[in-house]
């Protein structure tokens, strides 16, 4: 719901953006008409008096936000990811982004973690006994180095392995 004047012409302005860029991502759109007649410009989609300051202020609160970019070229702007999941929020093309159905960048971490752990553990039983097998008593740099070698691999399987888990439990 939005509580200002502006935010309500800069939602009509994004939603023209991406009418305009037929939803693609980075499609530079002017935002005035040009002297082509056929090319409109976001302003008079969006209905508003091209000749006014209206289209100026929504399409800075629009760069302050995020949810369009300019992309070099005069009076062009290019949609973003935010702005194109709030216009399809808007119009009911995708269910909102929930952080309830999301998994935190530090829950993950958290989960990579303790997962690793428990998965090296698992890992460093049969690799411990084949370096008491392997490996004499009387030990030399070769020996340090192939065990230090397995026990790396051991790790590095674990970070990868749980990553990997977390990713897809993630994404559900």
């Amino acid at each position: 719901m939005t509580t200002s004047g502006i935010e309500e012409s800069a939602a009509r302005l994004l939603e023209a953006f991406y009418d305009l860029s037929r939803g693609r991502l980075k499609e530079p759109v002017r935002l005035r008409k040009s002297d082509s007649p056929r090319a409109e410009g976001a302003a008079q989609r969006a209905g508003m008096d091209p000749t006014s300051t209206e289209p100026d202020v929504a399409v800075r609160y629009l760069l302050n936000q995020g949810y369009v970019e300019a992309t070099g070229t005069n009076a062009a702007y290019a949609i973003t990811v935010p702005g194109m999941d709030l216009v399809r929020q808007r119009r009911g093309l995708e269910d909102p982004p929930s952080e309830r159905k999301k998994m935190s960048d530090k829950r993950q971490r958290q989960l990579v973690t303790a997962l690793a752990i428990i998965i090296a553990m698992v890992l460093t039983r049969p690799i411990t006994r084949f370096i008491d097998e392997e490996i004499p008593e009387r030990r030399g740099i070769k020996d340090d180095l192939l065990e230090a070698a397995l026990q790396g691999l051991v790790r590095a399987a674990a970070i990868f392995a749980a990553s990997a888990i977390v990713r897809k439990l993630a994404s559900r």
